[in-house]
């Protein structure tokens, strides 16, 4: 049994730079147990032609690029199995307790590596719905053996109710869940004024942050900001962030006649400027865990508006801290967003219900304190 001191090994399939929101998370949470004291290493996998080095240290976390799979195909999964059990063999004793921020290979990864190597494992899976990793793994070849590995792990943490819900029903002993949740860096993320306010176009703004990627329904976004438009001809939609729907988005947008209602800044580092300088935010996902971007909006105090599924209900349905609509009611999307740029008293009580939400449950530092009890729970021999 450890000290006061936590020797924690976090896994992820990319980690730092690559900054979806599983990475992200990792890393702001593994930079809090650091300040604290702790100390953090990640196993990852290489990336290839990028440049990264194979061993650095950001923000104090250790971080291990190890890992070297078949990138593509059905040899994936195997050797990103193999690589990360070499990878936490040779690295036995500089650890207690493995906790994943992923769900899939790598509950199968520490589920194989309990054959080797005694010390707890936890699995917190990302996101839930049809991108979410239960789901994956079961549409995945193999799929039994594979569940079989991934119930090894010692506990598992689900960070929202919907997440909670499939992976009791992949078989997950309820009295090894834990209900957990994000949190959001409020020395970053918090009311004030913006830097980028004089680069941005002028008109009340409606901001979403992330991937341009068909799980977050943009498409839907942009077919209800066309009512938005017509009848308030002074509104601007930021899609802040990249990926691979970019240019399609783009296109459509045009052809909707909103090319100079819709703008594109393209990804950025920190997006809490951006979010400083919006009036709304929105998340239209399909399938979410439980969104930074969604948690960095409402520690900035905006309104928001996100997709009635697993992950947002959690954090807006109480309170309310902003309002919820069915992925697919495009004219719902409308009324909302509508709704909140046209009644101000509503959109500033949103706003600073949000905002208290935050500092009483998600802000990091109140995160991390539960999973510094909740590792020294299963290092006692619970699970």
């Amino acid at each position: 049994m450890p000290g006061s001191s936590l020797r924690i090994c976090y896994l992820l399939a990319y980690f730092h730079p690559i900054a979806s929101g599983a990475e992200r998370q990792a890393l702001a949470q593994g930079a809090e147990l650091v300040r604290r004291g702790h100390a953090v290493r990640v196993v990852t996998q290489e990336v290839p032609g990028s440049g990264l080095p194979r061993d650095e240290t950001i923000r104090g976390v250790l971080v291990h690029r190890w890992v070297k799979p078949v990138r593509a195909g059905p040899l994936f999964g195997l050797t990103f199995v193999a690589g990360v059990v070499r990878a936490l063999h040779r690295l036995r004793g500089t650890y207690d307790l493995i906790h994943t921020h992923q769900g899939l290979w790598e509950s199968i990864a520490t589920g194989a590596a309990r054959a080797v190597i005694d010390v707890p494992t936890l699995v917190q899976p990302a996101s839930s719905g049809y991108f979410g990793e239960a789901e994956e793994m079961a549409r995945t070849k193999g799929f039994p053996a594979l569940r079989r590995l991934a119930l090894r792990n010692t506990a598992f943490a689900a960070i929202s109710e919907d997440i909670e819900r499939q992976w009791l029903a992949l078989g997950v002993p309820p009295d090894t869940m834990h209900r957990m949740c994000s949190g959001v860096e409020t020395d970053r993320f918090h009311p004030g004024a913006s830097a980028v306010e004089g680069t941005l176009p002028p008109g009340p703004r409606v901001l979403f942050t992330g991937r341009l990627h068909p799980q977050k329904n943009l498409d839907l976004l942009l077919d209800a900001w066309a009512e938005v438009a017509r009848r308030r001809p002074d509104a601007q939609l930021i899609l802040l962030g990249d990926g691979p729907d970019r240019d399609r988005l783009a296109s459509k947008a045009a052809g909707l006649g909103l090319g100079d209602r819709v703008h594109f800044p393209g990804a950025v580092e920190d997006p809490s400027e951006y979010l400083r300088a919006a009036d709304v935010f929105v998340l239209p996902s399909v399938a979410e865990g439980m969104s930074n971007s969604l948690l960095e909006a409402m520690a900035t105090g905006l309104p928001c508006i996100a997709s009635a599924i697993g992950g947002n209900t959690d954090l807006l349905a109480p309170g309310p801290s902003g309002l919820l609509v069915p992925p697919d009611d495009r004219s719902g999307w409308a009324e909302a967003i509508l709704r909140v740029l046209e009644d101000r008293p509503f959109a500033r009580s949103l706003g600073t219900s949000a905002l208290e939400a935050i500092r009483q449950q998600y802000d990091m530092r109140v995160v991390v304190d539960r999973y510094v009890e909740l590792y020294q729970s299963l290092l006692r021999g619970g699970s």
